[in-house]
């Protein structure tokens, strides 16, 4: 998505203040784009304006002549500043206004160079986030189509992973959980890998805390210990992925934090919520996990607060350095001895 609205927002500049067909025979007609079936296009245009893609005047006359689909290569849409700040800044509150957008751009949904794909997965990911049963319906039926008909494949790309989250959302998450399966093993587009590890991780999140449920004192029960870890460490691989190979995606990276933060908390590991809670704050502040995380802070106690694992690490480091003994000084012994140093540390498995 955004290297979507990356370059909608970089052709703004470029795009007339009309919609400009681009024809077969190389020939460009602006106008205004007023209406369209399947076989004709119907573009209002200036009768006396001065050049192609100048705007009229508000006293030119004006025309309504009909273009065969079929001759039209692409289409340059208009630039529109408020779609464009919509498309940046998606939330339930622009819902209405994103519908409103899509029902004007869906015709153009296979046209190539339509932002019909990009305002789609916007505001079906809007009508996600809503948590309404009957939007979340909707939003499975827009991603479907999307994926289906966008002429941009990352728009498609865009739609799969919404599609997944939709199916989960409209209680389809053994499906999903299978798709997300196949995908996980056949994909080499990262972010459908890494929606695809998210379900995964939400589907093993669960099967841990129903574990935890059944088997309270799993710790001294040698007959599910195993178990527990090998769910416990999954869930952990899942969630951990965004962060470790695509840390530059702030809203996956985060979002996997705060999945593993919520495992660290069911497993009354407070020491690592905290050191998580605190990485995604200091790191992915502008996300909506980094709220949530302050908000668990808020509920530590001093004490807890006053455990820094990190800065534990440094010292036990420096006063490794200082206590050292002093490298030699002879060049024959020291070229024939060479010495390393390693050190590892985890946060799975305790």
């Amino acid at each position: 998505m955004k290297r979507t609205l990356a370059i909608l927002l970089a052709t703004a500049t470029l795009c007339p203040a009309q919609d400009v067909l681009i024809l077969k025979n190389g020939d460009r007609r602006a106008g205004d784009i007023a209406s369209a079936d399947e076989n004709v296009i119907r573009l209002r245009v200036s009768l006396n304006a001065d050049a192609p893609g100048t705007p009229p005047a508000p006293s030119s006359a004006m025309a309504t002549v009909s273009i065969p689909r079929s001759d039209v290569v692409s289409i340059e849409f208009r630039s529109d500043p408020a779609l464009e700040a919509r498309l940046r800044n998606p939330s339930t509150t622009t819902i209405y206004e994103l519908e409103a957008h899509w029902k004007k751009h869906e015709p153009w949904l296979p046209t190539a160079r339509s932002p019909a794909g990009a305002i789609g997965c916007s505001f079906g990911n809007a009508l996600l986030a809503t948590g309404d049963s009957d939007k979340a319906d909707r939003a499975l039926e827009l991603f479907t189509l999307i994926e289906e008909k966008s002429w941009s494949n990352e728009d498609k790309a865009l739609a799969k992973q919404g599609r997944l989250r939709a199916m989960v959302a409209t209680g389809r998450a053994s499906e999903a959980i299978e798709q997300a399966k196949q995908l996980a093993v056949e994909t080499e587009d990262p972010q459908i890998l890494i929606e695809a590890n998210y379900i995964l991780a939400q589907a093993a999140d669960k099967d841990l805390r129903d574990f935890l449920k059944e088997n309270p004192r799993w710790d001294i029960d040698s007959n599910v210990i195993d178990q527990r870890h090998e769910l416990y460490n999954k869930v952990l691989e899942l969630y951990l992925y965004p962060a470790l190979f695509f840390g530059s995606d702030n809203e996956k990276a985060a979002r996997g934090l705060w999945g593993a933060t919520g495992i660290y908390q069911a497993s009354n590991q407070t020491r690592l919520a905290l050191e998580t809670s605190r990485d995604i704050v200091t790191f992915y502040p502008a996300t909506p996990e980094a709220a949530r995380a302050r908000e668990y802070l808020a509920t530590l106690t001093p004490d807890q607060l006053a455990q820094d694992s990190e800065a534990e690490a440094r010292k036990e480091l420096q006063d490794g350095i200082t206590s050292s003994p002093a490298p030699p000084t002879d060049s024959a012994t020291a070229t024939n001895e060479p010495t390393s140093a390693t050190k590892k540390s985890e946060k799975t498995k305790p």
